[in-house]
C-alpha cells in the first residue's frame, strides 16, 4: 500500500546542543541562504589570487576577520555559498511531498532486529524519480538514533568492501546498540556512470535532475541531498529520533555525506569515511612519495561528481579560495567524526589530518572542540568493522555521554608542520 509523506519544514536542533551560544548561532542559519548569493560574487579561477598555505576560514569577503557569533553566522553562509559555486552546484530545497511504499519486512539477527525495505518517490514538474532504501532496526517499532548511509546498492550488507576481509554487516552493531541503520541507493537519484562523466548534459537526463532543471547541482550534491529526503521519510514513518541523526558514507559516499552535513542542520553528526579529494582530504597537501588523488585525476573519469567550475582548478589548486577544512568548519558546532585508514594513501591521510587540525580551530573557537574527531586505523580503503565501531562509539559518547576508550585526537602525523599561521578570533564570551 502507498502512504503519502509530507515534508515538515523544520530544522530541529540536536538535544545535546542546548547552550545559549549554539542557539544564538544556529538561529540565524538558513539552509537555502547559499542559493541567494549572486553568481558574480565569486571570481573565475584566473582572477583569484595565489594562496599560500591553507586559506583562513575566518577571513570575510570584505577583508575583515570574524570577531563575533553574528560575524561567523554570516561567514558560514558565505562558505556554504562558495562551496555551492565552486564545488557542489546549487542545491534545491527538500521536496514538499514524497510517496513512500513499503516493499517488505522480515526479522533478522535471531529476532532481535527487523529489516524493512521501502521505495520513495519524488514528483515535480510532471516527472518522478524513485529511490530504494533499506532500514535495519531493533524489533520494537519506535524512534531510534538513526544512521543514514548513501550506498551504491542499498540492499547489500557491505557494498564498499565486497569480497574483502573487511566485509561486515554494520546492522549487527547498530541493532546491538539500539540504533537504526538506513541505507539508500544513491544511484537511483543520480547516476554514477563514467561513460557520460565528461558530458555534463548527457548525464543529467535521468535520476532527479529532470525534476529540478533550474539547479546546476552535481552528483555528490544530489546524494548528499538524498540524506535529507530519506530522513523526512523516516521521520514521517515514526522511526527516526530527529535529535540524533548521523550521515555517513564511504569514499565518494563520504564526500556526499560531508555535503549533507554542510547543508542540513538536522544532521547531528557528520561522519565521512575515507573520502579523499572533494571530501575531507586536502586539495593541496599530500604525503611525499605517495600517489595523490588530485583534481586532475578525476578529469574525464568522475566529472559528474562535482560542478564543472571545480575542474578548472586542476593543476591550479593554489588558486582555490578554500580547502576541505572549510566544509568541516561549516558543520560546526554540530559534531563531525572522520574515520580513515593510515595506508589509504589514495584518500590522502596526510592532507586529511592537516585540514582536520585546521577545522579544529573553528570548532574550539565555537566551544565545540569535543565535537570533532579523527579516528585512525591501520589498513586500506574500506568502511570496515573498526570504522563502524569507532563511529558508533563517538555517537554513544556524544548522544548519551557513554564512556569510550577510542581516541579521536591521536595524530598519525604529529610532527607535521601545519600549513597555516592564522588563529581563531578572541575568545567568545561565555
Amino acid at each position: 500500500m502507498n502512504s503519502i509523506v509530507t515534508q515538515k519544514s523544520r530544522r530541529s536542533l540536536p538535544a545535546s546542543l542546548t547552550t545559549a551560544l549554539v542557539v544564538v548561532f544556529l538561529a540565524t542559519v538558513s539552509t537555502v541562504a547559499a542559493e541567494s548569493k549572486a553568481e558574480d560574487e565569486f571570481a573565475d579561477v584566473e582572477n583569484l589570487p595565489l594562496q599560500k598555505g591553507l586559506p583562513d576560514p575566518f577571513l570575510m569577503p570584505d577583508g575583515k576577520r570574524v570577531q563575533t557569533l553574528q560575524d561567523w553566522s554570516k561567514q558560514r553562509e558565505y562558505i556554504k555559498a562558495m562551496l555551492a559555486h565552486y564545488l557542489y552546484g546549487q542545491i534545491p530545497p527538500l521536496p514538499k511531498e514524497i510517496e513512500v511504499k513499503p516493499v517488505g519486512s522480515e526479522p533478522v539477527y535471531d529476532g532481535k532486529g527487523v529489516e524493512e525495505k521501502f521505495t520513495l518517490t519524488i514528483r515535480r514538474n510532471e516527472k518522478s524519480v524513485s529511490c530504494d532504501f533499506l532500514v535495519v532496526r531493533p524489533a520494537l517499532k519506535k524512534r531510534y538514533p538513526t544512521v543514514i548511509k548513501n550506498d551504491r546498492v542499498s540492499f547489500d550488507p557491505s557494498p564498499d568492501s565486497r569480497g574483502s576481509s573487511d566485509s561486515f554487516d554494520p546492522g549487527i552493531e547498530a541493532v546491538k546498540r539500539g540504533y537504526l541503520l538506513c541505507r539508500f541507493n544513491r544511484t537511483d537519484l543520480a547516476p554514477d556512470d563514467r561513460t557520460d562523466s565528461a558530458n555534463w548534459e548527457e548525464g543529467r537526463k535521468v535520476g532527479v535532475y529532470p525534476l529540478y532543471p533550474e539547479y546546476d547541482w552535481a552528483a555528490l550534491a544530489v546524494w548528499g541531498w538524498g540524506h535529507g529526503v530519506v530522513l523526512d521519510a523516516l521521520d514521517q514513518l515514526g522511526l527516526a529520533d530527529m535529535s540524533k541523526v548521523i550521515a555517513t558514507g564511504h569514499s565518494r559516499g563520504g564526500k556526499a555525506a560531508l555535503c549533507a552535513g554542510v547543508y542540513d542542520d538536522r544532521i547531528a553528526i557528520t561522519a565521512p569515511n575515507s573520502s579523499g579529494t572533494g571530501g575531507t582530504g586536502s586539495l593541496r597537501y599530500f604525503e611525499e612519495g605517495q600517489r595523490p588523488q588530485t583534481i586532475r585525476h578525476h578529469v574525464g573519469k568522475n566529472q559528474h561528481w562535482l560542478h564543472p567550475r571545480y575542474f578548472q582548478f586542476a593543476d591550479k589548486e593554489d588558486r582555490l579560495p578554500f580547502d576541505s577544512h572549510f566544509a568541516r568548519a561549516a558543520v560546526a558546532p554540530r559534531a563531525l567524526v572522520n574515520c580513515h585508514a593510515r595506508q589509504d594513501y589514495w584518500a590522502n591521510p596526510y592532507g586529511t589530518e592537516l585540514t582536520h587540525r585546521a577545522a579544529e580551530v573553528v570548532f574550539k573557537w565555537l566551544n565545540a572542540g569535543d565535537r570533532i574527531g579523527l579516528h585512525w586505523r591501520d589498513g586500506g580503503h574500506a568502511q570496515n568493522q573498526e570504522d563502524w565501531v569507532a563511529l558508533l562509539d563517538f555517537a554513544d559518547h556524544y548522544f548519551f555521554d557513554k564512556r569510550t576508550d577510542q581516541r579521536f585526537d591521536d595524530w598519525t602525523y604529529p610532527d607535521a608542520e601545519l600549513p597555516f599561521d592564522w588563529k581563531a578570533p578572541p575568545t567568545l564570551p561565555q
